[in-house]
């Protein structure tokens, strides 16, 4: 469905107008009150994955056609694409709540095979309960978070940020994995596409780029592949391989070992004027921009 034909149908988050988050430009959003937020007759697709802390109280929720309850000392995680038909919480429920842009989660998890099994998890079972450990972490991790967000760290107040922001996404993963939901939770057949796409492009992306390969290897259609993976992640598959090359070309450009020219070979381009038009066209910079930049910020 194409983005205007969705917003026709249900209206897209928009953390400046539902709550008065701060933020660290428009990657990270950290907040503690949605007594603004209100869900009427229209569903609300969520954007970007959103991470919620139950801490007192309860609420219950609707995703997806499915009801959730939301129990106190409990974690709910909001992946993209996710629709929210509706909550309601207790009077004295109280949440915390960080919101990640999908870009900043690519480069905090580039092993993103790895966590996949528990990132699958979140879409089919977003509520998970915590014991009295793992909430008192999380609980400051969003403290310190919070505190980092609104304070001025100097040069490297986005790196401490992500490396924060690590911490608490491998943790929120841990308590999902120690559960061993993922393995509980048996796959359909359009799953097993997902997954099976995935092992093909974590060893195939530096050399092959299209759908249509992928789909070859599945024995099924590039639509088929297309609408199968678009279905199970949010995300259409073009965009996975497209996110798997650009990861790839970022960590190379961050080595200065490696020449633009080296990185365009590596990751089977015809040539660099190639590499560049499409790394520009996917980061908004050229690779030499991204270069300077990055070198700048370490230094």
């Amino acid at each position: 469905m194409r983005n205007t034909e969705k917003q026709a149908l249900i209206k897209v988050t928009d953390f400046d107008k539902l709550v008065n988050p701060d933020k660290v430009d428009e990657d990270v959003f950290i907040f503690d009150d949605i007594k603004s937020v209100t869900v009427d007759d229209t569903p609300v697709v969520i954007e970007m994955p959103i991470f919620v802390m139950c801490v007192q109280g309860s609420a219950d929720i609707e995703l997806n056609l499915k009801e959730y309850h939301v129990p106190s000392n409990s974690l709910v995680t909001l992946m993209p694409d996710h629709i929210l038909h509706g909550y309601k919480h207790s009077d004295d429920f109280k949440g915390l709540f960080i919101a990640v842009s999908n870009r900043c989660v690519d480069e905090l998890i580039p092993d993103i095979l790895t966590a996949l099994p528990a990132i699958m998890t979140f879409r089919n079972s977003p509520v998970v309960e915590l014991n009295a450990t793992e909430m008192d972490i999380l609980k400051e991790m969003h403290s310190f978070l919070w505190m980092l967000v609104r304070s001025d760290v100097g040069l490297y107040k986005k790196k401490v940020v992500n490396g924060m922001l690590q911490s608490l996404l491998y943790t929120a993963l841990s308590a999902y994995k120690s559960r061993n939901m993922y393995e509980t939770v048996k796959r359909s057949r359009n799953e097993d596409i997902f997954f099976n796409f995935f092992t093909l492009l974590e060893h195939n992306f530096r050399q092959e780029r299209s759908v249509q390969f992928y789909a070859d290897k599945l024995c099924i259609t590039p639509k088929h592949l297309s609408t199968v993976v678009k279905a199970v992640s949010g995300r259409t598959a073009g965009s996975w391989i497209d996110g798997y090359v650009i990861l790839a070309a970022k960590v190379m450009l961050r080595s200065s070992a490696n020449t633009i020219q080296e990185v365009s070979v590596a990751l089977n381009f015809p040539n660099q004027s190639f590499f560049g038009k499409f790394f520009k066209q996917h980061v908004g910079m050229s690779p030499r921009e991204y270069r300077l930049k990055n070198d700048h910020e370490t230094n």
